[in-house]
C-alpha cells in the first residue's frame, strides 16, 4: 500500500468516516482531485470490503469539452470494474429560463442528481474529494466576504445527505500530494480551464493567496485543519446549548409564523444568540439554501435584542421580521396596511374605519349595540365627524391634562405598532379638531354615562 493510502486511510480510521461493508457513491468529475479519490478507495475497497461506484453530471457548460470529460470517467469506471451513472444537465437551458448564478444552479442540479442516485440504488454515503488546500481556500473566503457562520468551521469531513450522509476523506492531504500520487499511479486526468481563470474569488484565493500561505509556512494545511477541527467542536457543543434556548423561547403558530421573546432573547449570551438565529431561520427556510450576508444577520439580531419600538426586516424569498416592542414575529404573511382614507361618518349605519375598528354614531339614546359606547355632545358646527389617519403635529385633549397631548408620543405610550400607526382611527369633527384616537384616547367631552348628551357613539374591533 502506498504512502499516500495508508495516509488517507488513517484519517478515515481516525474519524470513522467508513464502516465495513457499506456502499459508496463516489462523485468523480475527471479532475486531479476526484480521480485520485477514485483510486485510493479502489485500492482500499479489500480492507473495507465496501461497494464503491462513480457518478459524474455533465454540466453541458463546455460543448465537446464536457462529453469528453463523462466519456473519460466512464471509462475510468470500466477499467476499475465499477458501476457507473452519468447523466447530462441542462444547466443553460435554466439559466435562459431563470436567469441566476451559473455555479448555484450547477450544484443544485448536480446535488440532486447525486441524492436520486442514492435512494435508487441504496448507496449509504457519498464522497466528495474536497482536500486540505480546499479547506484553506473555505476559511479564507470566510474571513475575506464576511460568509454567514456563527464561527469559521470549514469544510465538515461528514455531514448528513439525503438517506446517509457526504464524507471528504481528503481533507488530510494537499493538493500537491494528490499530484505526486496521481503521477506514481501514471493516472491522467482531465483539466477544467474554468478552474484557471480569475473571475471566481476561489480561483483567486486559490492562485494568489494560498501559495503565499505555504510559503510562510509549509504546514499551514494542517495548522488550519487543526483549526477548523476545534471550531467544529466548540460549534458543536454550542449549537446543543442554541438548540435548547430556542426551545424556551421560540414558539411557532398552525401557520408557520415563528415567534421569539425579545425580553429573554436579551438575557442570552451573545454567542448563542446569533446560534439562535441562524437555527430560526433554518427551520423558516426549511434547510433551504438562501444568501444572507453578515450585515444582515447583524440586523436581525439587533432587531431581537430591543424591546423599544418597531421595526419590519424584509428577508429573502419574501420573509419579514416585525418586531413590535418586545414581541418579534417572522412570517410570510406580513401585508402592509392599507390606508382608509378620509371618511365622512353618516349617522345610524356602521362604517369600517381601519386597524379592525368599526363605529356607529346615533342621536338614538336608548339603544344597546355594542360592549363599547360614549355618550357625547356634538354641536351642530362641529358636523359631520370625519376618520382620518395621523398627520404631522396632531395633539389632542385628553382628561387629566392640562395641555394637548401629541398623538405620536400617544402611539408610543400605548405602544402601537409602526404599521397599525399608519392607518389608526382618528375622530375628528368639521374643523379637523381630533375628538378621539379611537380605543386610545378621547376627549373629555366623552363619558360613559349618560350626562344630557345628545349623541351616543359605538365601537367594534375585530
Amino acid at each position: 500500500m502506498l504512502l499516500f493510502d495508508q495516509k488517507v486511510k488513517k484519517y478515515i480510521d481516525k474519524h470513522k468516516l467508513i464502516e465495513k461493508g457499506e456502499r459508496l457513491l463516489i462523485a468523480c468529475s475527471g479532475g486531479a482531485d476526484s480521480v485520485a479519490l477514485v483510486r485510493v478507495l479502489h485500492a482500499l475497497q479489500k480492507d473495507y470490503a465496501f461497494d464503491i461506484a462513480i457518478v459524474h453530471t455533465d454540466h453541458q457548460l463546455r460543448g465537446e469539452e464536457s462529453e469528453e470529460d463523462m466519456q473519460f470517467v466512464q471509462q475510468l469506471a470500466e477499467a476499475l470494474q465499477l458501476p457507473f451513472y452519468g447523466t447530462k444537465i441542462e444547466v443553460p437551458k435554466r439559466v435562459v429560463l431563470e436567469g441566476g448564478n451559473v455555479q448555484v444552479i450547477c450544484r443544485e442540479e448536480r446535488y440532486a442528481f447525486f441524492e436520486k442516485v442514492m435512494k435508487e440504488h441504496n448507496y449509504q454515503k457519498l464522497v466528495l474529494g474536497h482536500h486540505a488546500d480546499d479547506q484553506i481556500e473555505t476559511v479564507v473566503m470566510s474571513l475575506v466576504r464576511g460568509l454567514l457562520s456563527p464561527s469559521i468551521t470549514g469544510i465538515p469531513k461528514i455531514r448528513s445527505f439525503s438517506i446517509g450522509e457526504i464524507i471528504r476523506p481528503f481533507l488530510c492531504v494537499t493538493k500537491d500530494e494528490i499530484l505526486d500520487y496521481i503521477q506514481v499511479l501514471h493516472q491522467t486526468f482531465r483539466h477544467d480551464p474554468s478552474n484557471d481563470k480569475h473571475t471566481y474569488t476561489r480561483n483567486r484565493i486559490r492562485h494568489k493567496v494560498v501559495p503565499l500561505l505555504v510559503e510562510e509556512n509549509a504546514h499551514v494545511s494542517d495548522k488550519i485543519q487543526s483549526f477548523v477541527e476545534k471550531q467544529q467542536q466548540d460549534d458543536a457543543f454550542l449549537k446543543v446549548m442554541a438548540k435548547e434556548k430556542f426551545e424556551q423561547l421560540v414558539t411557532v403558530d398552525s401557520d408557520g409564523t415563528f415567534f421569539l421573546d425579545a425580553m429573554r432573547f436579551a438575557e442570552v449570551p451573545n454567542a448563542l444568540q446569533r446560534r439562535v438565529v441562524l437555527l430560526l431561520l433554518n427551520y423558516l427556510y426549511k434547510e433551504t439554501e438562501i444568501l444572507l450576508n453578515e450585515r444582515l444577520i447583524e440586523s436581525i439580531l439587533s432587531a431581537c435584542s430591543e424591546q423599544q419600538g418597531n421595526v419590519v426586516i424584509h428577508l429573502p424569498n419574501t420573509f419579514f421580521l416585525v418586531r413590535h416592542y418586545d414581541k418579534v414575529q417572522f412570517t410570510s404573511s406580513y401585508l402592509e396596511p392599507e390606508l382608509s382614507g378620509e371618511i365622512m361618518i353618516q349617522e345610524d349605519r356602521w362604517h369600517e374605519i381601519g386597524a379592525g375598528f368599526s363605529i356607529y354614531v346615533t342621536r338614538n339614546l336608548e339603544g344597546t349595540i355594542s360592549d363599547e359606547k360614549w355618550f357625547v355632545q356634538l354641536e351642530n358646527d362641529s358636523l359631520p365627524l370625519f376618520i382620518r389617519q395621523k398627520a404631522e403635529g396632531d395633539r389632542i385633549h385628553v382628561k387629566g391634562m392640562s395641555s394637548l397631548k401629541k398623538v405620536s408620543r400617544l402611539f408610543i405610550d400605548e405602544k402601537v405598532s409602526a404599521e397599525d400607526r399608519r392607518v389608526w382611527p382618528l375622530l375628528v369633527n368639521q374643523n379637523n379638531d381630533i375628538l378621539a384616537v379611537i380605543g386610545l384616547r378621547y376627549e373629555d367631552r366623552f363619558s360613559r354615562e349618560y350626562q344630557g348628551q345628545n349623541y351616543v357613539i359605538y365601537l367594534k374591533q375585530k
